[in-house]
C-alpha cells in the first residue's frame, strides 16, 4: 500500500467513523425493544452476575422468549460500565464493528484480487484501486451505515465473517496461523447471531470444498479446529433445544398458526373431494414451504427490496428508501453477472477459485432469510455484505474500461455518475438524519423515555402503574431508561404464561403492572396512573 492509498484510507476510515457516530445516542429516536433488552441484560449481569431470568451468567439469554445469543450481550457489559445504562453503551459496540469492517473490507478486496489489473479490460487499474472503492462504497451503505448506527448482532457475525476469511484466504499461501485464527473467528459467529447457524454452516462447507487442497494440516489448524468444533457444540448444546426451538416456530414459514389453515385446508376445500390426490399433493405443507420459500430467496435479490423499500421491519429500515441506493442497481446486477463470468469460464483473468467462493456467499446469503415468515429481511440478509459494494465496484471498474476515448465524453459520463452519487447519497443522509426521527418517533423507545420521565416526577414516584399493551414489552424501556434496580427485578418480576409461540410477557414488576385498562372501573383505583399504551394517555386517578 503506498502513502496515497494510505491517505485515501484514512479518509474513508474516518468518514465511515462519522457517519456511524454522529449523533448516535439521538438517532435512531431512542432504543428498541431488543436494543432495550440487550443493554438491560448487560447492566443486570453487571451489577448481579445474572440476568433478568436470575440465571448466572448463561450462554443463551431467554428475554421475551426469543432466547438471545450470549457474545453482542457479553460485549456491552463493559460499555455500559464505562458509559453507563443508555444508547451509546449499547450501540457502540456495533459501531465499532462496522467501522472495522470497513478497513477489513479493504484489506479482503487485496486480498481476492491480488496482483490483478482491471477485472476485464484494458485499463490499469490495480487490486488496490477495487480495494479503496469497495471500502468507500460500504462506508456509505444506507443498509450497513442503519445496522452499524443501532445494536446488531447480524452486524458483529458480518466483522467476524468477513475477519475471519480473510485470515483464512492469507492462511493458504504457507501462513498455517491465520487458518488456525480465522477458525475460532468463524465459531464464534455462532455466538452471535442465530442467521450464522446456517450461513456459517453453509460457508464452511463451501470454503472447505473450494480450497480442500490447499488448506494446511498442520498441528496447530488441527488444534484450532477441533477448538473450534468443540465451541460451536457448546453453543448449539445451550441452545438448540430453547433458542432455535423458539425461533423456529417463531418465525419460521408456519411460524402463524393461520398459515396451515388458510394456505393449506382451505385451499383443499375448493376441489370437489378434498381428499382426492390431486388435492393433497398442491395442497401440503411440503408444496407451501416449497413454494414460499422460493419466492422469498427471489424477493432477496429484487429491486423492490435492495433499491426502493427495503425490509418491512421498521428497526432495520428508513420509510421508503431500499437497503442499497438506487443508484447503485445497475452496477450491482452487472458485478453479479461479472462475477458468474468469472466463476465458470476460465479463460477470465480472475482467479477461478476466489471468484466461484463470492459467487458461493452470494448464493447462500438469503438462505436464512428464505425460511422464515417474514422475508425478505433485511436484518436475517445482512450476511451478504460486504459484497454489496464489492459487486458495485466491480460494476463500475468494469464499465469504466468501456468508456469512449474522447475526453470530454468520458469526462462528462464520469461527471454524471459522480452527480448522481452524491445526490443520492445527500437525499438518504437527509432522510435519515433529519426526516427519519421525527416520522418514526413512535416506533422507537424514545417514547418510554419521555414517559419514564413523567412516572419519575417526584409527585408520581410513589404511585401504582397500570400500563396496556404487555405484548409491545413496554416493561424491558422503563426497566432501561429508570435503570431499575436488577435484583429487585428479579424478584419481584410476574409473567404470563408463554404464548403460543413461546414468547413470554411481564404482567408486572415492582409499583408497574401490564395489563389492559378498564376505563370504567380502573379510574377509580386510588394512588394510580392508568397509562393506555395505544393512545399513549396518561390518566391521573390518585391523590398527590
Amino acid at each position: 500500500m503506498n502513502g496515497r492509498h494510505k491517505l485515501i484510507l484514512l479518509a474513508i476510515l474516518l468518514l465511515a467513523a462519522f457517519l456511524r457516530l454522529y449523533k448516535i445516542s439521538e438517532v435512531p429516536p431512542g432504543v428498541n425493544r431488543d436494543e432495550a433488552s440487550i443493554g438491560y441484560t448487560a447492566y443486570s449481569l453487571l451489577q448481579t452476575g445474572k440476568d433478568e431470568y436470575g440465571r448466572t451468567f448463561p450462554l443463551s439469554f431467554q428475554s421475551f422468549g426469543d432466547w438471545k445469543l450470549p457474545l453482542y450481550i457479553y460485549t456491552t457489559v463493559p460499555f455500559v460500565k464505562l458509559f453507563g445504562l443508555n444508547e451509546l453503551a449499547v450501540r457502540l459496540p456495533s459501531a465499532i464493528a462496522g467501522i472495522m469492517t470497513v478497513l477489513l473490507t479493504y484489506l479482503l478486496v487485496l486480498e481476492l484480487f491480488e496482483g490483478k489489473k482491471s477485472f476485464i479490460g484494458h485499463w490499469v487499474l490495480s487490486s488496490g484501486f477495487l480495494a479503496i472503492l469497495s471500502a468507500l462504497f460500504l462506508a456509505l451503505s444506507p443498509w450497513h451505515i442503519h445496522l452499524s448506527r443501532v445494536e446488531s448482532e447480524s452486524n458483529v457475525a458480518v466483522f467476524l465473517t468477513v475477519a475471519a476469511t480473510l485470515f483464512f484466504l492469507k492462511g493458504l499461501k504457507q501462513k498455517p496461523i491465520f487458518v488456525a485464527l480465522s477458525l475460532p473467528l468463524f465459531a464464534l459467529t455462532y455466538y452471535t447471531y442465530h442467521g450464522n447457524h446456517v450461513f456459517t454452516t453453509l460457508f464452511l462447507i463451501g470454503l472447505c470444498v473450494l480450497y480442500h487442497k490447499q488448506i494446511p494440516r498442520t498441528k496447530i489448524v488441527i488444534g484450532s479446529a477441533l477448538l473450534s468444533i468443540v465451541l460451536v457444540l457448546i453453543i448449539l448444546s445451550a441452545t438448540l433445544l430453547s433458542a432455535d426451538k423458539t425461533k423456529l416456530s417463531g418465525i419460521s414459514i408456519f411460524g402463524d398458526s393461520y398459515v396451515v389453515h388458510g394456505n393449506i385446508e382451505l385451499p383443499r376445500t375448493d376441489h370437489p373431494d378434498p381428499n382426492n390426490i390431486i388435492a393433497r399433493l398442491t395442497h401440503n405443507r411440503f408444496t407451501y414451504a416449497a413454494e414460499t420459500v422460493a419466492q422469498n430467496y427471489i424477493k432477496a435479490f429484487s429491486p423492490e427490496f435492495l433499491f426502493i423499500k427495503g425490509g418491512g421491519n421498521r428497526a432495520h429500515n428508513i420509510p421508503n428508501f431500499g437497503n442499497l441506493y438506487l443508484v447503485e442497481a445497475p452496477f450491482f446486477y452487472l458485478g453479479i453477472f461479472l462475477l458468474l463470468f468469472a466463476a465458470f469460464l476460465k479463460n477470465s483473468t480472475f482467479d477461478i477459485r476466489h471468484s466461484t467462493f463470492l459467487f458461493w456467499w452470494l448464493l447462500i446469503s438469503p438462505v436464512a432469510a428464505s425460511i422464515t415468515k417474514d422475508a425478505p429481511h433485511t436484518n436475517r440478509m445482512f450476511v451478504i455484505f460486504p459484497l454489496p459494494p464489492i459487486l458495485v465496484a466491480l460494476g463500475l471498474v468494469w464499465l469504466g474500461t468501456y468508456l469512449p476515448k474522447q475526453k470530454l465524453l468520458r469526462g462528462f459520463i464520469v461527471v454524471l455518475l459522480a452527480l448522481a452519487f452524491s445526490a443520492n447519497i445527500a437525499l438518504y443522509l437527509d432522510r435519515y438524519f433529519v426526516h427519519f426521527p421525527l416520522a418514526e418517533t413512535n416506533n422507537w423507545g424514545i417514547k418510554y423515555k419521555k414517559l419514564n420521565e413523567i412516572l419519575s416526577a417526584e409527585e408520581n414516584k410513589t404511585k401504582h402503574l397500570v400500563i396496556t399493551n404487555p405484548e409491545y414489552s413496554p416493561y424491558i424501556f422503563l426497566l432501561f431508561y429508570s435503570r431499575f434496580d436488577p435484583a429487585m427485578y428479579q424478584k419481584t418480576a410476574m409473567r404470563y404464561p408463554p404464548t403460543d409461540d413461546a414468547f413470554v410477557h411481564v404482567k408486572a414488576f415492582g409499583r408497574f403492572e401490564f395489563r389492559a385498562i378498564d376505563w370504567k372501573t380502573d379510574p377509580q383505583l386510588s394512588d394510580t396512573l392508568l397509562v393506555d399504551i395505544n393512545q399513549w394517555k396518561v390518566s391521573d386517578t390518585g391523590v398527590k
